[in-house]
């Protein structure tokens, strides 16, 4: 019996050593490459390596978009034990969702994301904890220093710091750079105890960008358009300042804005800019185009005399009327009062087809070639399509759609001599050492009008501040130029809206020698609606400011 017991041990070990030599040999042996390889991939990491997105910066080098390191968060899951637990830490820490954590935890993976980019008091607090199986990861994270300044110019990123929006977006392959490779050993404890340098590939970082930009004066349009949205309630608005001569942006504004430090809250009908993707009927600051059409072709004189029909005028088959009636005055009069009927009548005697070549000719119908993304080209008709009354409604704005932008190119031909300018906003791309890798230059689209007939017209858009429809937009320390525009919303199921309005001033200073090209739009403010009592001041405002800055001669009997 005792004999028994002892074969009966002896069996057992036995078995137990010759089961215990079987598995060495099955991992030494037979599994051996596999568990090589696991062992590898856990110690032997491959690290894609961040570039640097390139900066976005003003004209004068103020940064208005840059990257600053944050910490992000991920986990080991195969060396958590308790999961939930560990869920349940992450999510109160982290304001995650706890089972969106646990699945993530669930997962037969060395490495999970938990949450990207984390701020500073978070990581304070979680790695404090020394939690096993968390880790911290340095990662670049976009900033705009300026919050929601040129917000609809810049656009902004996603997590992985891809251009989603804007300038972001559409010089994407030049900020994003190309990523690099960096090979480490690591311990048990994910801690690097190796980097084989030599083996590694350095990012090669994006390039930046130099805007046309002047934050000061996209400091002044903001604060004279976030003025007329407290004063005037419109649903929408935008503010272009333009350099006439180059077709630089100095400023472009758009609300409501958005800050894309934070876009949990984006509404997304805010993210497009508005400036190049919105479409509307202009009213009359249009009456320019078939002005200067008119003075070019010879069709009339400023001195001209046109009678108004006391307001009330029968042709094309429609009733026109007049905000007041008049009788004979001159041309230059028609333009500075805004006189449908007059305008109309000239435009008839012009034809057509002369006016239509002119609306080409400023722009409309076509788009500007301006360098952000979104760019619609409007609506213009030809002639062959058009209605026996199309003739008494689009030279004053009606049945045309344009883009704010296209009116800052187009007020910029009268203002510059009579040349269409492509509008940019890109000045340079650069390394970060420096190196120029493009330049942009002013491109001369083709000339519109003459400079003799640029001189009327800047003699008529005088007249509408000093003595006509803008006369809230006069300044006393500058000699500023402009037209008003006061048009009903058309609706997209036909016809217009009984009250609903865009109020526009389009306009230039100094009328001698121009500086800056403005345009001024709100979408249906209330409860006035003029452009000139609406959009005017802030055009006034806008230019006294800005000329202020740029140092620009003051009229000389001015006294302050």
């Amino acid at each position: 019996m005792l004999r028994m017991r002892r074969y009966l041990v002896i069996l057992v070990f036995g078995g137990l050593f010759l089961g215990l030599f079987i598995r060495l040999f099955c991992l030494q042996v037979v599994d051996r490459r596999r568990y090589v390889d696991i062992a590898r991939k856990q110690h032997n990491l491959v690290l894609k390596v961040e570039a640097r997105r390139g900066s976005i910066f003003d004209k004068y080098m103020d940064p208005l978009a840059m990257n600053m390191e944050v910490e992000s968060v991920f986990c080991d899951p195969r060396i958590i034990s308790d999961k939930s637990n560990m869920a349940e830490i992450l999510s109160r820490e982290l304001g995650i969702d706890a089972e969106s954590v646990r699945l993530k935890l669930q997962r037969d993976k060395a490495f999970v994301w938990i949450k990207r980019k984390i701020d500073q008091a978070e990581y304070e607090n979680l790695s404090s904890k020394n939690l096993r199986g968390v880790y911290f990861r340095p990662e670049s994270k976009r900033k705009y220093p300026n919050d929601a300044m040129a917000s609809h110019v810049l656009g902004f990123v996603g997590t992985d710091n891809q251009g989603l929006e804007g300038i972001e977006l559409l010089y994407e392959d030049q900020l994003k750079g190309r990523p690099g490779r960096r090979y480490e050993t690591r311990d048990a404890r994910m801690r690097s105890v190796l980097r084989k340098e030599e083996a590694s590939i350095p990012p090669h970082n994006g390039n930046n960008l130099v805007l046309t930009i002047d934050s000061v004066i996209q400091y002044i349009a903001e604060d004279e358009l976030s003025a007329m949205v407290r004063n005037f309630n419109p649903a929408g608005g935008t503010v272009i300042v333009m350099d006439p001569f180059s077709g630089k942006v100095l400023a472009l504004a758009s609300s409501p804005a958005y800050d894309p430090n934070d876009l949990s809250s984006l509404l997304p009908e805010h993210i497009k800019n508005p400036a190049v993707s919105d479409v509307f009927e202009p009213g009359s600051v249009f009456k320019v185009v078939a002005a200067a059409a008119a003075l070019e072709e010879g069709a009339i004189t400023l001195e001209d005399k046109v009678h108004c029909e006391n307001g009330q005028y029968r042709t094309g088959g429609r009733m026109l009327n007049d905000y007041r009636p008049y009788g004979e005055i001159s041309f230059e009069d028609v333009i500075a009062r805004s006189s449908n009927i007059g305008v109309v009548k000239v435009a008839q005697k012009l034809g057509e087809k002369k006016l239509f070549e002119y609306i080409q000719k400023f722009g409309f119908g076509e788009k500007t070639g301006i360098d952000l993304p979104g760019e619609v080209q409007g609506i213009s008709r030809h002639p062959r399509v058009w209605s026996r009354s199309d003739i008494t409604t689009i030279p004053m704005g009606q049945g045309i759609a344009v883009t704010a932008l296209q009116l800052a190119s187009a007020v910029s031909v009268i203002a510059n001599g009579g040349y269409l300018m492509t509008p940019y906003i890109v000045e340079e791309i650069i390394t970060w050492e420096g190196e120029k890798v493009k330049k942009n230059f002013p491109q001369v689209k083709r000339r519109v009008i003459s400079e003799k007939t640029c001189g009327k017209m800047k003699q008529a858009m005088r007249k509408v501040i000093t003595d006509g429809t803008g006369r809230s937009s006069a300044s006393k320390r500058y000699e500023t130029c402009g037209k008003t525009g006061t048009a009903q919303m058309a609706s997209p199921a036909g016809g217009y809206y009984p009250d609903k309005y865009y109020a526009t001033f389009i306009g230039f200073a100094p009328q001698e020698d121009p500086k800056i090209s403005i345009v001024v739009v709100a979408r249906d403010p209330r409860p006035l609606y003029f452009g000139g009592t609406v959009a005017g001041p802030a055009f006034k405002r806008i230019a006294e400011r800005t000329l202020e800055y740029l140092g620009a001669e003051e009229i000389r009997s001015s006294s302050r």
